[in-house]
């Protein structure tokens, strides 16, 4: 199901953004707090999140660019890891959400989207994933940060317009570039991206604050990849840089960049995601001139990975 153009009137229901949260085993005070249908949403995030995918980190050329290869590049002071795969002429930048990294989040982008149309590139933000030193961190204006890391990084690696990509944390880190370096963004495809943050939001934020309590099952990959006491930290760190955005007047993160959008928009929505509400996906969409909204009935927060055949199709076509 898809819409065009925009509708009147934003939302203005309670959202649930993208992150990581702890398990039906929770102290009772969370269970009061959020109340049943809160708690079932905690419950669904778990299903959400995507351990155990992994990507070849490196490899020689193989025909039609078949093979992943990494590397890191400095930018903007920093050692940013980024992946690559294809040889098409459309290049493609993959950005993750929250503790997220190329290849823990896009696995089956990396292999499956079509290597000869485009060339496909994941990065890990700075402090993410493979890109450290340094140790990430949340200033006031970390989302602008990843958006210029972003778009530098692919200057970088000499490509001259790029369409993006963009999952939670990382939808709207594309949001932002796409309204700041309009010249530089071809087309964007989002999803489980939130221009805003609302009380509901800080008070499940709040939530996850203690790693110690979520399911080894959604720990273990994590901390794998970082060693427990680094994933801890940055998740503190990450709810106290997300919960800064509700102090600023209607939890603005980037609902003011959004007329500024110029490229060509695909907004993907699960019906089903129990942490971004509809209302978030139609106040992007009424926000960005020309933008389209498609809804996945079964698609949940991760629908690029449950979905992955139908999502890729969708995005080959809409970039195409």
């Amino acid at each position: 199901m898809e819409r065009r153009g925009g509708r009147s009137g934003p939302r203005t229901a309670p959202g649930l953004s993208a992150c990581a949260l702890p398990t039906a085993t929770r102290p009772v005070t969370m269970v009061a707090v959020l109340g049943g249908r809160g708690v079932l949403r905690l419950r669904l995030l778990l299903s959400a999140l995507k351990p155990g995918i992994h990507v070849p980190r490196a490899g020689p050329a193989a025909a039609f660019g078949t093979s992943v290869t990494s590397a890191k590049v400095a930018v903007n002071g920093v050692q940013l890891h980024y992946q690559q795969t294809g040889e098409g002429g459309h290049a493609v930048l993959l950005l993750p959400g929250m503790l997220g990294s190329g290849e823990t989040d896009f696995g089956p982008q990396l292999k499956n989207l079509n290597k000869k149309l485009f060339t496909v590139v994941a990065w890990d933000p700075r402090g993410y994933g493979h890109s450290r030193p340094p140790d990430r961190d949340f200033p006031a204006d970390f989302f602008e940060r990843d958006a210029k890391d972003a778009v530098d990084l692919l200057k970088a690696l000499k490509f001259k317009k790029v369409s993006l990509l963009g999952w939670s944390d990382g939808g709207i880190t594309a949001l932002i570039a796409a309204a700041k370096y309009p010249s530089y963004i071809h087309k964007m495809v989002i999803w489980g991206a939130n221009a805003y943050v609302t009380d509901e939001d800080s008070m499940i934020y709040e939530g996850i604050r203690d790693v110690s309590k979520w399911s080894e099952r959604t720990r273990k990959p994590l901390e794998a990849l970082y060693g427990y006491d680094y994933f801890a930290r940055t998740c503190e760190k990450w709810v106290d840089g997300i919960r800064q955005f509700k102090r600023l007047p209607d939890g603005n993160i980037c609902r003011h960049l959004l007329p500024q959008v110029q490229c060509p928009t695909l907004i993907v929505h699960g019906e089903k995601d129990p942490l971004v509400p509809r209302f978030h996906a139609d106040f992007i969409h009424e926000h960005v001139k020309g933008s389209r909204l498609h809804l996945m009935p079964e698609g949940k927060h991760n629908l690029h990975l449950r979905f992955a055949n139908e999502f890729n199709r969708l995005a080959e076509g809409f970039l195409q």
